[in-house]
């Protein structure tokens, strides 16, 4: 696979990952492409046909919020702890760029969710979000969520909040919160209420294809709730405000090398099947 102009991405403020971001770069360059270490993704461009994410999932997060929209594939090498969608471990960074260049991985594209918050007064904010978006208080106590798929009202929810993951992020806060574990190629939204006051609040798994609409709602003026991006992006949401979810119209690309498929990685990260 040929590679012209290359993006080595890495938290500068997680300095034990710089040199090995300094070695990633010069084993790109000895093999002919043109490679360049950033600490910011500001400056990608369509021009990049390749970033690589030295960090854990949180990096992996950041960099496919800002390479999905340019159509950027990324290559993740997990220096973090869990390191759940990098394409390799860092003890075998070299080697496995070196089976990336040969044309030795896959190219698995994950859709993304649209993210629009509309609320009185102010203009439509738009976010993509990898993983997931998260409705919550602000202080803790549980709110109700009232919430409408295709315009067509559902049962709303109580509780401390709600889940609208992608199957991407459904081994994320979805899993630990009692949602499904979604093979990554369905094409589906998974809702899983957060600490339901009811029994009978359960996850639900519905098409991509549709519109998600959530309006939280609380019995005092004064509480407010929060609308999480990946647990990245946090915004304090204004009375009426409504979040819209979609299937973003464009997709994150990631490679990924033979030995790590969904299940090998489930079973090795999150000992799913062991006895």
């Amino acid at each position: 696979m040929h590679f012209q102009h290359a993006a080595v991405f890495y938290n500068e403020h997680k300095t034990h990952t710089a040199p090995l971001a300094e070695e990633v770069c010069a084993f790109l360059r000895q093999n002919g492409v043109q490679t360049e270490l950033i600490t910011a993704l500001d400056g990608l461009t369509a021009e990049t046909d390749l970033l690589v994410s030295m960090g854990g999932d949180g990096t992996m997060l950041y960099c496919a919020r800002a390479a999905a929209p340019l159509g950027i594939p990324i290559f993740g090498i997990n220096c973090g702890t869990l390191g759940f969608l990098a394409a390799c471990e860092q003890d075998d960074a070299l080697a496995s760029l070196q089976v990336l260049l040969r044309g030795g991985c896959t190219l698995n594209e994950r859709f993304m969710l649209q993210v629009q918050i509309s609320a009185p007064h102010a203009a439509p904010r738009n976010f993509i979000a990898f993983n997931d978006c998260v409705l919550r208080a602000a202080a803790p106590r549980a709110f109700l969520v009232e919430a409408a798929w295709n315009g067509a009202e559902m049962p709303s929810y109580f509780g401390d909040g709600v889940i609208v993951s992608t199957p991407t992020g459904s081994t994320a806060y979805s899993l630990a919160s009692g949602g499904p574990i979604v093979e990554p190629g369905v094409d589906v939204l998974i809702i899983t209420p957060i600490c339901p006051h009811t029994l009978n609040q359960r996850p639900i798994v519905l098409s991509a294809g549709g519109t998600l609409q959530m309006t939280p709602s609380f019995k005092n003026e004064a509480d407010r709730a929060l609308c999480s991006v990946d647990g990245q992006i946090n915004l304090t949401l204004p009375p009426g405000a409504r979040v819209h979810i979609t299937r973003s119209p464009v997709k994150a690309k990631l490679f990924c090398l033979p030995q790590r498929g969904f299940f090998p990685i489930l079973n090795r990260k999150l000992k799913w099947g062991n006895r």
